[in-house]
């Protein structure tokens, strides 16, 4: 582990993960740093649950299901 400053540490293996988040013509676009994919899960939920995230307007094909869709941004670990 790197020491990021006294109050929390920041993991070497750590990798962005990107969500995006579509439902009833709406988008969240967001990255969260996590070491697998379970942690990048817990950690999206964690920020949006914190209000962490904006909202775009967006056309979408099917408006009334939501798409959630996660990738893994390779060469992005810390």
């Amino acid at each position: 582990m790197i020491a990021h400053d006294s109050k929390d540490m920041i993991r070497c293996d750590m990798k962005l993960y990107r969500y995006h988040v579509r439902y009833a013509g709406h988008c969240i676009s967001h990255d969260v740093w996590a070491s697998n994919d379970e942690e990048s899960r817990n950690n999206f939920i964690k920020e949006i649950n914190d209000g962490k995230y904006k909202i775009r307007k967006e056309i979408t094909y099917t408006p009334s299901k939501i798409f959630i869709t996660y990738e893994e941004l390779s060469g992005t670990s810390k």
